[in-house]
């Protein structure tokens, strides 16, 4: 039986964790040749597998205790390019070529855990659709190898409830995704595939192991991502 991949909000009305419906996870170049990281999580309804009859909900209860206020709000989103805003986690120095599988070796840190109640968040390497558009930050995302290009990940992180005018980062969320693949690489729509190709050899080791792969081969339009060979 294949093991189903959710998220846990820790000490929420939900226990049992809420299902992934969507997730992907996919790596960047930028135009100065720093490399990223993006995750992008989707949840079925919070109340999707609850038989419970909340009518009678405590009125005192917080927000994040709430059935009631989870419900209004549907389901989660956690993504680094969802909204656009270009984040995520960097994974490379630019003195040195990038080794993919070093990287998912160790534990990736987001590192953007504010140090005060005060923060910007634009500053944060996430976004999240929770209450509302609260905010996440001190991510750590765990790899581990299966067979081919998949792995298993385990993804940690802090949640502030700024929708409601909360910026302590006081609640945990843990996510199991289970079978993922790596999507490859994106890199500027402005950049030709000769100099995406040039840039890459210069930025990635073991090149060879990777191939551009066509986005919309039915397309007059070539758009490319470098993708891990298969």
């Amino acid at each position: 039986m294949e093991s189903i991949s959710k998220i846990y909000f820790t000490d929420n009305p939900y226990p049992n964790g809420h299902k992934i419906e969507i997730f992907s996870w996919n790596g960047r170049i930028d135009e100065y040749g720093f490399i990223w990281f993006d995750f992008h999580l989707k949840t079925e309804n919070y109340y999707a597998n609850d038989d419970e009859n909340n009518e009678e909900e405590d009125e005192d209860l917080s927000d994040w205790d709430s059935k009631i206020v989870w419900g209004n709000y549907h389901a989660c989103t956690l993504s680094s390019n969802y909204w656009g805003e270009q984040r995520g986690i960097r994974i490379n120095n630019l003195n040195e070529k990038l080794d993919f599988d070093a990287v998912v070796k160790n534990d990736l840190f987001s590192n953007d855990l504010p140090s005060g109640n005060h923060f910007d968040d634009d500053d944060l390497a996430f976004n999240i659709y929770l209450l509302g558009h609260d905010s996440c930050a001190g991510h750590q995302i765990r790899f581990s190898k299966k067979e081919g290009n998949r792995y298993d990940i385990s993804w940690m992180g802090k949640i502030a409830l700024t929708h409601t005018g909360d910026d302590e980062f006081s609640h945990d969320f843990k996510a199991q995704i289970f079978n993922a693949e790596f999507e490859g690489f994106h890199y500027p729509k402005t950049w030709s595939l000769e100099k995406a190709t040039e840039i890459f050899q210069a930025r990635l080791a073991h090149f060879e192991d990777y191939e551009f792969v066509d986005l919309n081969p039915k397309s007059n339009k070539r758009e490319y991502k470098l993708d891990k060979l298969k």
